[in-house]
């Protein structure tokens, strides 16, 4: 595999360094052993759920099942990586650029959206999600503040808990440990070593916030009446946009 540096990091050995530790742990053969995304990703979709509504070379944004809030999307890589801070390493790309492009597209402003990722260092762990293959949620004007969120999870965790510039969010992100991160507008919280908080943690930070008891597991609860909305809400977003209004 061939890395590219990522281009804002200021130590050149950087990369030359983690090539073997990114090789072993992060390699497409590990990974791709979980195909949750792979009818989405070859576009083979049986399900609404897996019909991408935004497609770029590199990665692609669909609805999502789970879903505990309406227009609650997915930002997918085509590259089946872990986690994007990886995936950053890999392209010398930073992944909140390809958020602004969602954004933009949608004629959102900052605020307007939240987002966040559960970055697993290695497969099969809680943190992953049962999916080890990276992918950031967004959700569209929820129902709540960024600061809310952040105050949430701060209550449900004993973590230890950064803020930084959303720019250079994915910049503070070793790649050889697992993390959280959640941003809106300009701010980001990060938090990294958090195997502790078990398996989808923000999901369960919506869920309280959303009030929906248990209802905030994916494989239990797929909320699949949400899809449908998302879907909607998304092309008149587009529509609008595209019309320059």
């Amino acid at each position: 595999m061939l890395l590219k540096p990522y281009r804002f990091r200021s130590d050149p050995h950087y990369v030359k360094d983690n090539n073997r530790q990114l090789e072993m742990a992060l390699t497409l053969e590990i990974v791709t052993r979980t195909r949750r995304f792979e009818a989405l990703l070859r576009g083979r979709a049986s399900a609404e759920h897996d019909c991408p509504l935004l497609a770029r070379a590199e990665w692609l944004v669909a609805p999502t099942l789970g879903a505990i809030v309406p227009n609650w999307l997915l930002l997918i890589p085509r590259d089946p990586v872990l986690n994007f801070r990886v995936w950053a390493e890999l392209h010398g790309r930073r992944p909140v650029g390809l958020l602004q492009d969602v954004r933009l597209h949608l004629g959102l402003r900052a605020n307007e959206i939240i987002w966040f990722e559960h970055g697993p260092f290695s497969t099969g762990t809680l943190i992953g999600c049962g999916l080890d293959h990276a992918h950031i949620h967004i959700l569209i004007r929820p129902c709540f503040s960024f600061e809310a969120f952040t105050k949430k999870a701060r209550s449900l965790s004993d973590l230890e808990w950064a803020a930084n510039e959303n720019y250079d969010a994915y910049r503070t992100l070793a790649v050889e440990r697992s993390y959280l991160i959640a941003g809106s507008g300009d701010a980001t919280i990060i938090a990294q070593d958090v195997e502790s908080t078990g398996s989808q943690f923000f999901r369960r930070v919506v869920g309280a916030l959303a009030d929906v008891g248990d209802a905030w597991d994916y494989r239990r609860y797929p909320h699949v009446h949400y899809v449908g909305q998302t879907i909607r809400t998304f092309r008149s977003l587009e529509s609008v946009a595209g019309r320059g209004c």
